[in-house]
């Protein structure tokens, strides 16, 4: 059957992963579930075909080596040089330059080639964690009117999602196709459900969003709180909420931080998160 017969090799060996190796690529995914995440929704949504939402790329099979590019670059097995070949790989696509996270040591094996290709990063975020919630959450934490934002909502949700990227990426998300690529990245996320925001006086104070709903594992992402509102409990209450949301779906909520934000480490344990990996990230 064509099925199971594996794609043809391409750029140094590395070639996309075949309808065949669906079970393989799973095996890889439940292995280390709260990284591949973004990974596996795309598995679980489209299959392992390349699509608009993704594709998978490997050297030698999934069981031994194997990346994820979606809208940004996820290395999720591999040694050192298989990982070089596969970011040669990656960059030979033309997609970038994007994004690269994942487990500390892959993006430190995957980033050197990406990196003659797309050249030095804007920023190399090497001791993050990923935080995860293993117990049930604690729902007196919780405060009043946090909940998912709706489409109508968009100018308002935009606002502060734009205050979110200048202060946790130092760059202008309208920068970029005159910020219709951040404008349809938000409408999405709002249309979709995944936005979590709480507002005063119409004015959002609390944003977040789900950036992947794995079927055991979701990823929180762009947690902010206005100016006005930090230290005063919001953040790690707001976190809460999105939590016991995702909780009560059977899933384990999870996020990634940076290891320096200690303000924002501190939140994320007074909801009973802890660290899980040690992260990376390269921002281009």
């Amino acid at each position: 059957m064509t099925d199971t017969v594996a794609p043809g090799t391409g750029i140094g060996g590395c070639r996309d992963v075949g309808p065949g190796e669906t079970a393989a690529v799973s095996e890889v995914l439940a292995s280390d579930p709260l990284v591949s995440a973004p990974a596996a929704e795309k598995l679980a949504t489209s299959g392992v075909v390349a699509g608009a939402d993704g594709r998978f790329l490997t050297l030698g099979g999934p069981e031994r080596s194997l990346v994820f590019i979606g809208s940004s670059v996820l290395p999720l097995r591999g040694d050192g040089p298989d990982l070089h070949a596969l970011g040669g790989a990656v960059a030979a696509l033309g997609l970038g330059p994007m994004s690269v996270h994942g487990r500390r040591e892959r993006v430190a094996a995957l980033w050197p080639e990406l990196r003659g290709a797309w050249g030095e990063a804007r920023e190399f975020r090497g001791h993050q964690f990923l935080m995860t919630l293993e117990r049930p959450v604690d729902r007196t934490l919780i405060p009043q009117g946090v909940r998912p934002a709706t489409l109508e909502e968009f100018e308002p949700v935009l606002a502060a999602a734009a205050a979110m990227y200048r202060e946790e990426l130092r760059a202008d998300p309208f920068a970029v196709g005159a910020g219709i690529p951040f404008r349809r990245r938000v409408a999405r996320s709002l249309a979709r459900g995944r936005t979590w925001v709480a507002f005063e006086r119409g004015e959002v104070v609390f944003k977040a969003d789900v950036a992947a709903l794995a079927p055991r594992v979701a990823q929180i992402q762009g947690i902010w709180v206005h100016r006005d509102r930090r230290g005063t409990g919001l953040g790690s209450g707001g976190t809460a909420a999105v939590c016991a949301a995702l909780q009560d779906r059977g899933l384990t909520p999870s996020l990634v931080v940076n290891g320096s934000n200690t303000a924002a480490r501190a939140a994320y344990r007074r909801v009973g998160m802890t660290d899980a990996v040690d992260y990376a990230t390269v921002l281009l």
